[in-house]
């Protein structure tokens, strides 16, 4: 009974920390929308957070309904006349100049200028970019940062490729193939997509800089290792040493500046991902989708709930700032991805502005818009089930 008990426990964690972490980031994305949307005196009718049956819901002053839906994997801002959650299009299509400028009067969003109706597009992308600046920057200005640590090597696996390149532990990796490495995350990233290919490394060794060639291998992939076919060196790091532990305080400018480089350098480092893939020198197993979130969210959780050396204080004090950090991280994923000028997303609404704005404010012909749509709507299922395969063959790896 007790490990029935522990097991529910568990999974209630990971299922609270997944729908806390991922509300946070959906609010802030639409609320962007929806604030831009009043700003520009657009009349909405809706802001929900999740989809399906209303859990909770309420109406405010100006008449918008605030509710929370049982499936909590996204939300939507619903504008007054548009024909559906996701502002395709109006209900009715208006061509009478006379009737245009009423509905414009009357706040309607597809009849509102072609600035205004970017601007609230746009608006929910750069607040999700901003939330994860500020997050970052609280985590910084609360906590500190610590000196960046060099990709040092801790352990080298023997008859690895490491071991029989002549890596040592102890040993820097300063670069590979004339790429600078400043971490052990980059030095990962370069090894895991150059399966059996040469490697010239820059390697600083006491003090000094050795050049040492080394060949990845593939993994054969299973628990502990990485996918199968991913470049594999046979090292662990990075090796911390005692001085680098300390914490360095920040004030409120500088934590801001930490928190714009912070977010800045997941967005490069997302869209060197991205570009990767379709250049063929990385491929698509580390995208994640509501599996793999919830999966990270529990761990986080179980990681700062953890210990019994400290109290509960302090250790909801630590769960808070952890969600906080996954929330920021998060936020830049959906911002960037929601930029990207796919159909149905907030960047394939404001790719069909653009070519608006080109035809001289004529939209797109209502039956292109229509066959785009369906094939955004293909790309993004196909995505969603090619993310959740990944989850399933990362949680499972005997699945794949």
């Amino acid at each position: 009974m007790p490990d029935v008990l522990q097991g529910i426990q568990g999974i209630l964690l990971y299922a609270a920390s997944f729908v806390v972490v991922l509300s946070v980031v959906v609010f802030v994305h639409e609320f962007g929308h929806f604030q831009v949307a009043r700003w520009c005196k657009v009349a909405i009718d809706t802001f929900s957070i999740g989809f399906g049956k209303t859990l909770l819901g309420w109406r405010d002053k100006q008449g918008v309904e605030w509710k929370v839906g049982a499936l909590p994997l996204g939300g939507y801002v619903k504008f007054t006349d548009d024909a559906d959650a996701m502002s395709t299009g109006p209900r009715e299509k208006i061509e009478d100049p006379a009737a245009m400028a009423e509905a414009r009067r009357k706040g309607l969003f597809h009849a509102q200028p072609l600035s205004s109706r970017a601007m609230v597009v746009a608006a929910g992308p750069i607040t999700n970019f901003i939330f994860s600046i500020l997050a970052f920057a609280a985590l910084t200005l609360i906590i500190g940062r610590t000196s960046p640590v060099p990709a040092r090597l801790a352990e080298i696996q023997a008859d690895s490729a490491a071991g029989v390149g002549g890596l040592q532990a102890g040993d820097i990796v300063r670069s590979a193939n004339g790429e600078e490495i400043t971490n052990f995350m980059a030095l990962q990233s370069v090894i895991g997509r150059s399966a059996n290919q040469q490697l010239a490394l820059q390697v600083e060794r006491n003090g000094q800089l050795t050049p040492i060639t080394v060949t990845p291998r593939p993994s054969p992939g299973g628990e502990g290792l990485p996918r199968a076919g991913r470049g594999m060196l046979g090292v662990t790091g990075p090796l911390v040493l005692d001085e680098e532990r300390v914490y360095q305080r920040y004030g409120l400018v500088d934590s801001l500046v930490w928190g714009a480089k912070d977010t800045w350098g997941i967005v490069a480092q997302t869209g060197a991902y991205i570009g990767a893939i379709f250049s063929g020198r990385e491929s698509g197993d580390q995208i994640a989708g509501p599996l793999g979130i919830i999966n990270v969210s529990g761990q986080v959780a179980e990681g700062a709930l953890g210990g019994d050396e400290i109290g509960w204080p302090e250790k909801l004090q630590r769960l808070g700032l952890a969600l906080l950090n996954l929330a920021a991280v998060l936020s830049v994923a959906v911002g960037f991805v929601n930029l990207l000028p796919i159909p149905i997303l907030d960047g394939g609404h404001l790719l069909f502005y653009a070519i608006e704005a080109l035809r001289g404010g004529k939209p797109i012909p209502a039956a292109a818009q229509e066959w785009a749509y369906r094939a955004g709507f293909a790309v993004m299922a196909s995505l969603f089930l090619f993310a959740t395969w990944n989850d399933i063959t990362r949680l499972l790896p005997g699945a794949g």
